[in-house]
């Protein structure tokens, strides 16, 4: 297995092993949201919230376009995080 790849897959357990984090990937995979949107699903602060959605970019899980002076953000690859998030179901039983 390369180190590359290993870094990757990582990258993205570190990312996804935060409440909150895991949380705001919840949410985006109802559909795109912005800041704000996300600080007011989450109760939390917008610093906050960028902070995870950086570590979350980071993690190459999520990206953003702009609506106006808007950052929106959405999942990369919806399929995979799904999938991903019903493995996960299944370690609890």
């Amino acid at each position: 297995m390369r180190k590359n790849d290993l870094d990757k897959e990582s990258r993205v357990l570190k990312a996804l092993a935060n409440i909150t984090r895991l949380a705001i990937v919840k949410e985006l995979l109802k559909k795109e949201k912005c800041v704000s949107d996300i600080e007011h699903l989450l109760g939390a602060r917008q610093a906050n919230i960028s902070q995870h959605l950086a570590i979350l970019r980071w993690a190459n899980i999520v990206d953003c376009c702009y609506d106006g002076k808007m950052h929106c953000y959405y999942l990369k690859d919806p399929k995979m995080m799904l999938h991903l998030l019903e493995l996960l179901k299944k370690l609890k039983t």
